[in-house]
Formats: C-alpha cells, structure tokens, sequence
C-alpha cells in the first residue's frame, strides 16, 4: 500500500499551469440521476463519500494562485529546495516523466481529468478509491508504471496478477487496484473492489438509491471544487446514539451545543469545498427543523431557531469581531439539563460566590437576566505609542456590547455593582501587593456615561516602557440608552458607547465573526522584540534565527485578509462556513 501511495505522490506533486474551469464546465457540474458517473458504482450502504469534482481547477487553484511566487521567495522555501531530499524529489520526478513519456503537468491532467471519489462502506467495513481518468489509454499506462515501480521494491515477490471479469486487477502487499476502461479502481478489500467492477458491468443498486444520499445530492452545488457526504443516521446508529451525550465543558456547549442538537436528528451531512484566486471556503450544512432543538437548548438558536446576532459597532484597529445570538441566563438556568454533577457543582459553586458579589441577587436570573440574548464582541489593536507606563507585551483591547431589557433601572445597578467589583479587586490587590485600580466617571454627549478604572503605577514605573502585564488594562464600563458595554481598557469602552449604530446591518446569522489579517500583522510587529526573545528561551535559537522566525511569521500573515466564520440556520439548513480572504 505504501508504494502504491509513494507513486500516487510523486504524479501529485509537481508544477503546472492547469486552465480554470469554464460556465460549461460548471454547468456541467450539476450532474444528474442519470449521468452521476462514480457515484453509481459504490454500494447503498456507503456510509462516507469524497469526491474531487474538478480536480484540473483544484490543481491550478493550488500551484497557479498569485500566492505561490510569495511562498517560493521565502528563504525557508528556498533553503528547502537546496536540500538532498528535494534533489532525491526531482530525480524521482524526472524519471516518472521518463517513464511516462509526458511531462509533469501531461501527466497529472490525464491522471485526473475527471473526478476522484473516495468512500467507505459499511458492509465490508473497507474503503475505496475511484479515479477517473483522461482516457483508457492513460489509464492502462498508469497501471503499468504503478505495478512497475512497485516491482522495483523490496517486496517484490509478494505482487500478485489477476483478472475479475476482464478487468486486469493487481495486489501490492494490502492494497488491490484495478483498472477498467479511464478508471482507475483502489481498495484493500476484494468483495468492495469486486461489487464496483460488477456495477460497472451491469449497473444494479448503488449509493443513489440511498434516499438520504440522493437528497444531499440534490444540494449539491455547481462551483464546488471537492465536495462530502456522511450518511448520519447510519453512522449515529452504529456508535450508540453519540450526539445525545452531554458535552460538559461550558465554553464547547456555548459553541457546537446547538449544532450537536441537530446532527442528533440530522439523516445527513454535507461539507463543500470552494476556491479562488481571491478566497478559499468550506461550508458544513445539514437538514434543520426548529422542533429537533430540545427546550433546554433554546438558549441557542432563540425561539424557532429565529435569534440572529446584532449589529456590531465598528471601532479603529478592529483586530477580531463578532456577533452571535445566546441566552446566557437561560444556559445557567439550565445547566442542570446540560452538564453532568461534576460541572454543576461548580456551577453552584460559582453562583453562590457571584450573588455575593452581586449583593445577594442572583446571578443567572438578576444579572445575566437582565441581558437581551444578542451580544457583539469586538478586540482591537491598543495603541502605547504615546503613553506611559507602556507594557512590554501590548495585547489587545476585548470588548462585549449587550442591550439591557431595563435600562433606567439596571444602569444605576450595574454601575454599582462595577464599583463594588473594583473596590473588591483593590482590597485583594493590597493584599498581595499589586497596583490598585483607581475609578473614574466620564459623561458624554446624549446621556451616555462611562465608568472606568486605571492601575496607578508607582513612582519608579511611571516613565516605564517595559511595565507589568497589568497596564494593558483599564476596566470600563458604558450605557447609552439599553446599551451596555463591557471593555478591558476605558478608549474601547468609549469607542464602543459613541459607535452609531444606525445604518449598519444586522447580520442574518446566528454567529458571524472575522479576523482582520492586517490588523494581527501589526500587533504582532508591535510584540516583535518580546516575540523574538520568548523564541530565543523557548527554542534555543540565536537572536538572528529567532528574529528571522518572528519576520517570516509576520509576513506571511500579511499574505491575507481576513479569516471568517459564520452559523446559519435558513429555512430546513443548517450551514457553518469558514472562509479564508487572500490580501489583494
């Protein structure tokens, strides 16, 4: 199997300029019933199917996109193709090229020039691989390289030849593959290898006969470059009803809970792969109704799944931002129905400990009660270029905007409650001889107010600019009408209080969120000589090869935009997308 592997390996990687796919093409993609091609040779009981649609595009995307030439002009690229391994690569690659008589890119396009499905069956427990090919004539030179590097090896002797209905089929050690016409046929088990070929021959019941296949397969998009399928109600039969199971870590429910509700009911699963020169995505849906979320998981997605998240106000040097819909108050009221007794002793615990800070009023229901479930978190990147005491790690700035169900009466509450809070923080600081936080008060225009605190510094670290962690810190705390914002420095909480929020466009999901690449290059170049001395401790390098880690680090991460990720439940789906943005 290993070798079989090692020659697939050396026809995949190489260069190549490949053409990109056409309309026709795309239209084209939309394959049918009738003509679904490799689909209509795997079995019903596939339980997961892979394919590449159009692997020519993928190609092209991987070794044509403008982000190659950056990467080969890195020093570490270039280091690396100096190397005896990647001059042992090339004597490989030329002698396949020899072998085939075809260069690298002939040979690549004719091996996948169609599609490339890999799936795995229930039955026999087995995987399988189907490659199609340019044409037969290719395909059978493929097989004849494939079986003769093979003989080339140490094992030589343990190769064996046979035939299955006129197909030529061969075993290199565990692995069979088999070609027949422009496919190429790859298993390591004989009745799997067997049922593709006969279906091959005489049709019969496949995998599109499977009716939660066939309607995952009515969904499935024209662009998409790869594409998957898991069969759910299978695969959740089998291992014992997994996704009822509680998840039991709070910060993992507050995040997939919801999503772990509806694959519990789910027949299926998708996931969609895209690409372009100017971004990448993966997109994960499956089949959603409202009525599949338990009540003590309305938290989630709100009344008929119909929470969305709100608005997110913009401030400068937005490094990360986020907006998502969660009931926070009605998750730690339920956390009896959703965490084991271990967790809901801490829970307990800490609600106990909270209604003390919080003068006797119950923390879920009082406080987090007080909350509307939409909430906008937003980071920013902090700027110490004119003040003083400057940290010598600068970190960013995190803030979260809630809007109040109450305001005239929880603001002069939470006001309080955030006074109390620091006088609290100060009496412990005292004790262990850390800097007290010194409170403020600030009116604004249109009756907004800000309540906020700074670490005073000693004498001897006024001037300083190479302070204590702490002064990345100013807690803060804002209101203007039902909004109340919750910052860790008092310029965010400003920012965020004044932001206008008129104009702006409330998201139609249930969580957005993106990272600004630019953004995290300059907080990293901010904590460049911090970064390069924490490489020099942790990792033994020299100040030069440390400086060079940290220099690379930091313009690769220019090569992008942005990196978002958003949760959507629309109409009978369910879709988390990730997408990745190349900077221009």
């Amino acid at each position: 199997m290993s070798r079989l592997l090692f020659a697939v390996f050396l026809l995949l990687h190489g260069g190549g300029v490949f053409s990109g796919r056409s309309e026709a093409d795309a239209s084209e993609a939309e394959i049918s019933r009738v003509d679904a091609g490799d689909v209509a040779l795997l079995p019903p009981t596939t339980v997961l199917y892979a394919e590449l649609t159009d692997p020519k595009a993928l190609v092209s995307l991987i070794f044509d996109h403008p982000l190659r030439q950056k990467i080969e002009a890195l020093p570490p690229y270039q280091t690396a193709i100096q190397s005896a391994g990647y001059k042992s690569f090339l004597f490989g690659r030329a002698m396949v090229e020899t072998q085939l008589q075809m260069s690298w890119r002939e040979a690549v396009e004719a091996l996948f020039a169609n599609r490339v499905t890999v799936a795995f069956d229930v039955t026999t427990n087995s995987p399988v691989a189907i490659i199609h090919g340019k044409d037969a004539a290719s395909m059978k030179l493929f097989g004849e390289k494939v079986l003769e590097f093979a003989k080339l090896g140490a094992n030589a002797d343990q190769i064996r030849e046979s035939e299955y209905r006129g197909v030529p089929v061969f075993k290199i050690q565990n692995a069979l593959y088999g070609i027949s016409d422009d496919r190429m046929i790859i298993t390591n088990q004989p009745d799997l290898g067997r049922a593709v070929i006969d279906r091959m021959l005489d049709q019969g019941a496949s995998l599109l006969d499977n009716p939660r296949f066939d309607s995952a397969w009515q969904t499935r998009p024209a662009d998409a470059l790869a594409w998957a399928f898991a069969d759910v109600e299978v695969l959740r039969a089998s291992a014992g009803k997994p996704f009822e199971d509680q998840i039991n870590n709070p910060v993992l429910e507050l995040l997939v809970g919801g999503i772990q509700s509806a694959l519990a009911n789910s027949p299926y699963a998708t996931a969609t792969f895209r690409g372009n020169a100017e971004a990448v995505s993966l997109a994960l849906a499956t089949p959603f109704k409202a009525d599949w979320v338990p009540e003590y998981r309305e938290y989630y997605f709100g009344v008929d799944a119909t929470g969305r998240g709100p608005a997110i106000p913009e401030a400068d040097g937005t490094l990360f931002a986020m907006s998502t819909y969660r009931d926070f108050s009605e998750m730690w009221l339920r956390a009896g129905d959703l965490f084991n007794a271990d967790i809901n002793d801490g829970f307990a615990q800490a609600d106990a400990n909270l209604s003390t800070l919080f003068a006797g009023r119950d923390f879920g229901e009082d406080i987090l009660g007080s909350f509307e479930s939409e909430v906008a978190v937003v980071a920013t990147r902090q700027d110490f270029s004119q003040q003083l005491p400057r940290p010598t790690l600068e970190l960013p700035a995190l803030g979260a905007v809630f809007k109040l169900k109450q305001p005239e009466k929880m603001t002069r509450e939470l006001r309080r409650i955030f006074q109390s809070l620091i006088g609290f923080l100060n009496v412990v600081g005292a004790m262990n001889g850390q800097n007290q936080l010194e409170l403020d008060m600030e009116k604004l225009e249109q009756k907004a107010e800000l309540v906020t605190s700074s670490f005073v510094p000693e004498t001897d670290q006024e001037e300083s600019t190479e302070a204590e962690l702490i002064f990345n810190f100013s807690p803060s705390i804002g209101f203007a009408g039902d909004r109340f914002v919750v910052a860790s420095s008092a310029s965010l909480a400003r920012e965020l209080v004044q932001a206008k929020l008129e104009g702006l466009t409330a998201t139609a999901d249930n969580t957005n969120g993106i990272l600004h690449a630019d953004v995290l290059q300059q907080v990293l170049s901010d904590n460049r000589e911090q970064l390069v001395s924490q490489n020099m401790l942790e990792d033994g390098n020299s100040r030069e090869e440390a400086e060079a880690v940290i220099d690379l680090l930091v313009q690769v991460v220019g090569y992008f935009e942005s990196m978002s990720i958003r949760l959507t439940p629309s109409g009978d789906l369910l879709e988390t997308e990730l997408q990745v943005r190349v900077a221009p």
